[in-house]
């Protein structure tokens, strides 16, 4: 066979061979800038995730506090509104309630006197 025979180039094999290393060591560096590439982007792209997802959750908390003091807003209203709305109602009970006892005062009156000064026996 050509290996055995004395006319084999044993140089031109170990250059074949060199030369067969050297592009697979170069291969496997290419590799792995390819693989740190994609780490880096991997990496990216979850910090940019991590910040659209923040935001849409402060986005989303916003509107839901909005809502919550629309809410509020129209489920106990001004509160000064309302003092005064209550305000008005009771001095307006209070002034029937003086009209009626003005009205009745002396009947009331007489009434108590009367049964308080009658004994029966």
């Amino acid at each position: 066979s050509e290996v055995l025979s004395p006319n084999f180039d044993f140089e031109n094999m170990d250059n074949s061979a060199h030369m067969g290393i050297q592009r697979l060591l170069e291969a496997e560096s290419q590799a792995s800038e390819v693989v740190a590439q994609a780490k880096k982007d991997k990496v990216l792209r979850l910090k940019l995730a991590k910040e659209e997802a923040e935001n849409e959750i402060m986005a989303y908390r916003q509107l839901r506090e909005e809502q919550f003091q629309k809410y509020a807003s129209e489920r106990t209203g001004n509160t000064g509104e309302y003092t005064k709305k209550v305000q008005v109602d009771s001095d307006a009970a209070m002034a029937n309630i003086q009209i009626a006892i003005d009205a009745n005062k002396e009947k009331i009156i007489t009434a108590l006197l009367q049964s308080v000064t009658t004994v029966s026996l």
